[in-house]
């Protein structure tokens, strides 16, 4: 196993349920491979070029996987151990950060990675990889994300609250510690340095700069029943919270629509909803799931603003439509994705939708009969 390995994917058609739809899977060796976190887009601006997390030979590494060709090339050679981020990996990992990828916008010529605390960069192209920050001893990263105009921001806990995690404990049973030591970082590509690293009283996570760099958009890693949306004012440097949780409401999975629009996935008691938030005003649209009752997912936005991809409602085990014309969501499912709920976040679908609108990335789950999960790489193309 060494960076710049070739492997041809095996590219398989499956079943779609939506008219016009196709689905492929893509299988280039008999581990696992997964997509980044939901927010971060797997392909590039073309739509020809693949960015995954893959598991062969005993480690994670990060491979790019051309469309046209389906040939699989190996980008990193990490050799990290203890990779696993608990508490939602708490299997031994070697390697990188698994989830934690994300190609470098605008160009999309680089990917960024973390191995251990440290925050990486290898160019698709020459292969040739670059440290470009390392944390304090004793401080772990969470998940990353690069905006638009390349800001890569991720959050931060100390190591020994993680070690525990490892050990059994929960995010939520650490819930009060957690308050004391964490924050988020910001790291300027084009500058080559870092420009932010805000302490916070919470842990935060999916931490994702604005399109303008005008705001920084974080959650509260912690029980979904407190507040969990905050915003940072860069100008300001000032911390508060978004979309006030004071009527009951669990939510989550919040990203940029843009500079001033954030999406969110929430409940309240058993309704499912899709949310989104003006930064400036407030103002805020929540619309209800007609299904009978919430079910946890991940939610993105069609890049025409008019349509909503989920892994989660009215049918958890396939990727499903919304459009968002009236104000009930009304979900058609497309695909199966076969989420095995008893794995951990690397087979979650995390669905994508490209900016071409036609193109959907997520990954796709095979349970076998002894209870082992095989997950592949699978790309949906809407009519």
């Amino acid at each position: 196993m060494a960076k710049g390995d070739v492997f041809k994917a095996n590219r398989t058609e499956r079943p779609s349920v939506l008219a016009g739809s196709r689905l492929w899977t893509f299988d280039p060796w008999e581990g696992n491979q997964y997509v980044p976190y939901f927010y971060n887009p797997a392909l590039d601006a073309n739509g020809q070029r693949l960015i995954l997390n893959g598991e062969r030979d005993g480690a994670t590494q990060t491979y790019l996987l051309d469309l046209d060709t389906d040939e699989v090339v190996q980008l990193t050679e990490a050799a990290g151990s203890g990779q696993n981020w608990s508490p939602y990996i708490r299997e031994q990992v070697s390697g990188i950060r698994p989830q934690f990828i994300a190609w470098v916008q605008p160009a999309y010529g680089e990917v960024v990675y973390f191995e251990g605390n440290t925050l990486c960069m290898v160019n698709t192209t020459t292969l040739e990889s670059e440290t470009l920050y390392s944390m304090p001893d004793g401080m772990a990263p969470a998940v990353l994300n690069c905006s638009v105009g390349g800001w890569v921001a991720w959050g931060y806990l100390p190591t020994a609250m993680q070690e525990q995690m490892r050990e059994g404990a929960s995010v939520f049973d650490l819930d009060v510690e957690l308050e004391a030591s964490c924050g988020f970082c910001v790291y300027d590509i084009a500058a080559r340095r870092l420009i932010m690293d805000v302490t916070v009283p919470f842990w935060p996570n999916h931490v994702a700069a604005s399109p303008d760099h005008r705001q920084i958009l974080c959650c509260h890693e912690g029980l979904w029943e407190k507040q969990r949306m905050y915003l940072y004012d860069v100008e300001a440097a000032q911390v508060r919270p978004l979309r006030l949780q004071d009527d009951g409401a669990r939510i989550g999975h919040e990203f940029w629509i843009d500079a001033t629009t954030v999406a969110y996935h929430g409940s309240i008691g058993e309704d499912g909803f899709f949310g989104t938030i003006d930064v400036e005003t407030d103002k805020r649209q929540e619309r209800r799931a007609a299904a009978e009752a919430h079910s946890y997912g991940h939610y993105h936005l069609s890049p025409d603003g008019r349509s909503i991809v989920t892994d989660g409602e009215v049918t958890p085990d396939m990727i499903s439509v919304s459009a968002l014309e009236d104000d009930q969501l009304a979900f058609d499912p497309v695909c199966h994705h076969d989420w095995a709920r008893s794995g951990d976040q690397r087979v979650h679908p995390h669905p994508n939708w490209h900016r071409d609108g036609r193109q959907i990335t997520f990954t796709s789950c095979d349970t076998a009969s002894d209870g082992s999960i095989r997950t592949r790489i699978s790309l949906l193309e809407l009519p």
